[in-house]
């Protein structure tokens, strides 16, 4: 349940998924890649993005498709069609969509300044509307919030009224919360889908509980 990427607590900096496939870095061990499957309960992709291995920073996914940013490599699009899921490579300048989506399959959440050409297009090939907002003033939006279909965990510094706005963007509730031990970027310390989760080896007892509870998720 704990873990870490070469030492590393911010996994979800690396590390991207949704309900039925995870990528993973090529890099990433033969023990994280089998902790993660255990967790997550999921079909594991070992890829590259461009020359970078800041998956979870660059790519937002649903169970419909996945928004890449432009250094990808055609190699690596292609792999990802062959998973069956719409894929769109991004030419905005915002493009590292980890940071700046948080989605599930019934909605989401986008960075405001993403062109709004752009962003219908993302819309497109997620099947969800995306709604302009920022979290706790900050615009990269996907690093402050963690969505699943069955809720979703908040910066800690959400305000209520954001909270509100993520409920009806995001159509679940959820709460606000930290990770690794006091980090309101929420994302960078835990990776989570409807099976399981796997978070950053600093974060607390506590941490993991109210993640739990915001995500909606069932202990066994």
């Amino acid at each position: 349940m704990k873990t870490a990427y070469y030492g590393n607590p911010w996994i979800g900096m690396f590390i991207r998924t949704n309900d039925e496939v995870t990528m993973l870095p090529i890099d990433s061990m033969k023990k994280l890649d089998e902790v993660v499957e255990a967790a997550l309960k999921t079909k594991i992709v070992k890829i590259g993005m461009g020359d970078s291995n800041l998956l979870g920073v660059y790519l937002a996914m649903n169970s419909h498709g996945v928004v890449l940013p432009n250094i990808v490599k055609s190699e690596e699009v292609e792999s990802l069609k062959k998973i069956g899921l719409n894929v769109h490579i991004s030419s905005s300048k915002f493009n590292a969509y980890g940071n700046n989506i948080a989605v599930n399959d019934k909605g989401g959440i986008i960075n405001p300044n993403v062109e709004r050409e752009d962003r219908k297009k993302i819309e497109e090939t997620l099947g969800v509307e995306l709604v302009p907002m920022t979290i706790a003033e900050f615009t990269t939006v996907g690093s402050a919030c963690i969505a699943t279909n069955t809720g979703y965990l908040a910066h800690f510094k959400a305000s209520e009224d954001e909270l509100v706005k993520l409920n009806d963007a995001l159509k679940v509730s959820g709460n606000k919360g930290t990770m690794n031990t006091g980090t309101g970027f929420v994302s960078y310390g835990a990776v989570v889908n409807k099976n399981g989760y796997v978070v950053g080896e600093n974060t607390t007892a506590y941490e993991i509980g109210r993640m739990e509870d915001a995500l909606n998720l069932v202990r066994e």
